[in-house]
């Protein structure tokens, strides 16, 4: 009998340990960005979402297998990662931190490839004050700033605990493209 309850009890903290422990990147829950509007998730978290497979965690050798698997290409000219389109169009630029990734860019030509609304948030408006697009797919921004430098300002819109940031850049030379970033999610209290 007591040879079956220390059984038991190691049973149950290898299964208590298992809840603990992180998922690998096979076993999360993800949202392709190029087949689910994720603006219509429930709960919208940076660390589930897959841009063409690849997510926040990934070895930068794992991101390269999954692009290659859909057929684009995966740079890194001066250190710089960036998925590539076939006509040479960067799409999402990389920022890695040892061999994971920590941050991934969302240039403005993802946009043909994202599902449903999300596309709206790549658009021209989206940083502005109150802009309804941004404030109906994502609710009101944890912060935005407005930054002056010696060429103009650049908007961020911030969703700390989404992981997601809003950036375009306004120029005396010309205003950049929205660009979106995914980024880990701040950590609650």
């Amino acid at each position: 009998m007591r040879h079956l309850l220390k059984i038991a009890t190691i049973l149950l903290l290898l299964t208590g340990a298992q809840c603990v422990l992180p998922q690998s990147n096979s076993a999360r829950h993800a949202v392709e960005v190029t087949r689910a509007d994720f603006t219509k998730e429930a709960k919208i978290v940076s660390t589930e979402l897959a841009i063409f497979g690849v997510m926040l965690g990934d070895s930068i050798s794992d991101a390269r297998a999954k692009i290659e698997h859909v057929g684009l290409k995966l740079t890194a000219p001066e250190g710089r990662y960036t998925i590539i389109a076939n006509d040479g169009t960067e799409l999402v630029g990389i920022r890695i931190d040892g061999d994971k990734i920590v941050m991934l860019a969302l240039f403005s030509a993802m946009a043909k490839y994202l599902a449903g609304d999300s596309v709206r948030l790549l658009s021209d408006d989206v940083t502005s004050p109150d802009s309804p697009v941004r404030l109906h797919l994502l609710g009101r921004e944890d912060k935005r700033d407005v930054e002056h430098n010696s060429i103009g300002i650049v908007v961020t819109c911030s969703y700390d605990k989404e992981g997601i940031r809003l950036i375009r850049s306004y120029s005396r030379y010309g205003d950049a493209p929205t660009v979106m970033h995914l980024l880990p999610p701040a950590r609650t209290r």
